[in-house]
C-alpha cells in the first residue's frame, strides 16, 4: 500500500499535475518542505524523504525529512513535498537566525558600528552578511591575530574573539562590545558560547538557547510612543510593574479609554488599526473589553496584590494556579480585541472596516513578562495606539475569533501533534448571525510556548494552507486581501506540533512559559451585500 501511494505521488508529479509557484523571501521563512536546503522543492527533496520512510524524526537535523514534524517520516511527508513543488523560499528557523535577530540586528548592525558604511572593523553584521563576515575570519586585532584567535573559531568558544569582545577584553584587544552601548545580557553571551561550541552551525536549532526574545540587556532603554493626533485615536498605557530576577510575571490591568482631557470616552469607538509597543522582556501582551457582568461579579477583586506596580498606586492583579479567577470567562467575562508576541506589533484594518468598541467601558490588559535568567529587577511596561475612523465610514463591522486547543499531552523524549476543527457554522450562531452568511476572513495568528515548533492553519473545504509558523516567540499574523470569503459549511483546521526533549515530565496545557498553548486567534466580518445578512451586527455585552 506504501509502495503504490509512493508510486501514485511520483507519477502524479512527472505527468505535470503540479502548480509551480514562487514565494517572496522573509525573516521567518517557513519552507519545512525544501529537505536539502537548495531554495528550492524539487524531487531531490521527494527522494530524500522517500529514502527515510519509516524513520523517526530528528528535530535538530539540518536536513529534516520529517516535513510535518509528526515525529517520524510516512507517507503525509510526501504528500506535502509534492504539494509544495516549485516553492523558493529560505529557510531561517536556526539558532543563528535567532543570533542574527536578537543580538546582532539590536546591538551591532547599525550604520555608525559593524553595517554600512561604517563596517567597523571590516565586519558588516547585518542580516545574509554576518555569519561570512564572523566564521573563520581573522580579526584585524594585532593582539588577537598573535593569539592566533579568529572571529569565531566553530567548536572553540575560548579561541572565539567576538565572544572575547562581548566579555571582558584586554587593553590590547581593544573597547568592550557592543561599544558604548553597555554590556549584553548573560543570557545572550551564553547563547552564543553555546552556539560557538557546537560547531556555530548556520542551520538547525540547538537546545539550551532559550527565548532571546526575552532578555532584556542591562542598559536597555525604552521610548514611548507618540500617541495618535487628536481626532485620529487614543492611547492606552498599562504603567510600569516589577518582575524580581528568575521569576515570570503575568498581570491585568483595568482601565479606560479616554479623551484628551482624561474624561472616559462615552460613545462608541470604531478601530480601524493598532500598535502595541512595549520593552523587551514579554512573552506576550493582549487587550480584552469586560462585560459589566463581569464587572459585577467581582472579577476586578480577583488577585489583586500590592507592591507590584512601580507606582504603590497602581493596581495590578496577579495570573497564576492561585488566582485563576482573574482571567474569567473568556467569551462570557471578557472579549479578546488585540494581542501580541513582539515588542512593536503594527496592523490596520482594510478601508471601511472598523472593530466596535463600547463606551464607557472597562478594558483589562494582559502582560506576561519573563525574567527567568536576570540578575535585577525587570520593569514591564505596555503601550497601545488605537486608530479610529468615524461610525459614518464603517461599511462593515470587524469581529474577533479565538479558539483555543486545550488536548496537549506531550511525553518526555516525544513529538506529538494536535489538531482541532473550527466551523464557520457554529462561530454564526455563537454571534446571532444568519446561518447562511458567509464570512470574510481577514487575518489568522497562532500562539504556542517554547516547546511548539509547527502551528499550521489550514482551510477545511480545500486543504489550502493559510498560516504557519515555526517561530512560537514571534508569530507574525497572516493577512488576506482580498479577504477570504468562507461559506457557511466551511472553516479552519489548526494543528500544533509540540516537542519535549529537555524535561522529565509531560507538555500539558498550562500558563506558564514552561507549559504549553495551541491557540487560533483572527479577523472576519459579514458582508452586509450577503444575503440575508444585511445589517446583522452583534456587539458583545
Amino acid at each position: 500500500m506504501l509502495k503504490q501511494a509512493i508510486h501514485s505521488i511520483l507519477l502524479f508529479l512527472f505527468l505535470g499535475g503540479v502548480s509551480f509557484f514562487a514565494l517572496a523571501h522573509n525573516d521567518t521563512s517557513t519552507l519545512l518542505e525544501d529537505v536539502n536546503k537548495d531554495g528550492t522543492v524539487n524531487i531531490q527533496d521527494l527522494v530524500l524523504v522517500a529514502a527515510a520512510l519509516g524513520q523517526p524524526g530528528d528535530r535538530n537535523a539540518l536536513q529534516s525529512p520529517d516535513v510535518n514534524r509528526d515525529g517520524i517520516v510516512n507517507v503525509l511527508d510526501l504528500v506535502r513535498v509534492s504539494n509544495s513543488f516549485g516553492k523558493t523560499e529560505v529557510n531561517d528557523n536556526s539558532t543563528y537566525h535567532d543570533i542574527q535577530d536578537y543580538i546582532f540586528d539590536k546591538s551591532c548592525a547599525n550604520s555608525a558600528c559593524h553595517a554600512a558604511p561604517a563596517n567597523a572593523g571590516n565586519l558588516n553584521l547585518t542580516y545574509g552578511l554576518s555569519y561570512q563576515d564572523l566564521v573563520g575570519r581573522v580579526p584585524l586585532n594585532p593582539a588577537a591575530v598573535a593569539a592566533g584567535m579568529k572571529l569565531i573559531d566553530p567548536g572553540s568558544p575560548e579561541n572565539s574573539f567576538l565572544l572575547t569582545k562581548l566579555m571582558d577584553p584586554t587593553p590590547e584587544q581593544g573597547a568592550r562590545m557592543p561599544f558604548n552601548a553597555g554590556t549584553l545580557h548573560s543570557g545572550k553571551i551564553d547563547a552564543i558560547r553555546t552556539w560557538i561550541t557546537a560547531g556555530a552551525p548556520q542551520e538547525g536549532i540547538l537546545d539550551g538557547i532559550g527565548d532571546l526574545s526575552v532578555l532584556r540587556d542591562p542598559l536597555a532603554v525604552f521610548e514611548p510612543p507618540v500617541p495618535p493626533p487628536p481626532g485620529e485615536g487614543y492611547q492606552i498605557h498599562m504603567p510600569p510593574f516589577k518582575i524580581e530576577p528568575g521569576t515570570e510575571r503575568e498581570v491585568y490591568y483595568a482601565t479606560q479609554i479616554v479623551d484628551e482631557n482624561g474624561q472616559p470616552v462615552q460613545e462608541d469607538i470604531f478601530v480601524n488599526g493598532v500598535e502595541i509597543y512595549y520593552p523587551v522582556g514579554s512573552h506576550h501582551f493582549a487587550i480584552f473589553y469586560l462585560t459589566d457582568a463581569a464587572i459585577e461579579s467581582g472579577l476586578l477583586d480577583i488577585g489583586a496584590i500590592p507592591g507590584i506596580g512601580v507606582d504603590p498606586n497602581d493596581t495590578f492583579r496577579i495570573f497564576d494556579l492561585a488566582h485563576i479567577g482573574t482571567l474569567g470567562i473568556i467569551g462570557v467575562d471578557r472579549f479578546l480585541i488585540a494581542g501580541s508576541q513582539t515588542a512593536d506589533t503594527s496592523f490596520r484594518f482594510p478601508e471601511g472596516v472598523a472593530l466596535r468598541l463600547p463606551g464607557n467601558a472597562i478594558y483589562d490588559l494582559n502582560s506576561h513578562y519573563i525574567n527567568l535568567l536576570g540578575t535585577e529587577t525587570m520593569h514591564g511596561e505596555v503601550y497601545v495606539n488605537i486608530y479610529t475612523i468615524p461610525p459614518e465610514e464603517v461599511k462593515y463591522e470587524a469581529k474577533v475569533f479565538l479558539a483555543h486547543n486545550y488536548n496537549i499531552n506531550v511525553p518526555p523524549g516525544t513529538t506529538r501533534v494536535t489538531a482541532l476543527d473550527w466551523h464557520v457554522k457554529d462561530e454564526l450562531a455563537q454571534q446571532g448571525f444568519p446561518p447562511n452568511a458567509r464570512l470574510h476572513l481577514i487575518s489568522v495568528s497562532s500562539h504556542m510556548h517554547r516547546h511548539g515548533e509547527l502551528f499550521e492553519i489550514n482551510r477545511l473545504f480545500t486543504g489550502e494552507l493559510l498560516h504557519r509558523s515555526i517561530s512560537y516567540d514571534t508569530s507574525l499574523p497572516s493577512l488576506f486581501d482580498p479577504p477570504l470569503i468562507l461559506d457557511h459549511n466551511d472553516g479552519l483546521r489548526f494543528q500544533c506540533t509540540h516537542s519535549n526533549y529537555d524535561t522529565n515530565v509531560p507538555l500539558r496545557f498550562g500558563l506558564t512559559s514552561e507549559d504549553e498553548m495551541c491557540i487560533m486567534q483572527g479577523y472576519y466580518y459579514i458582508s452586509t451585500e450577503d444575503p440575508e445578512t444585511a445589517n446583522q451586527s452583534v456587539t458583545p455585552e
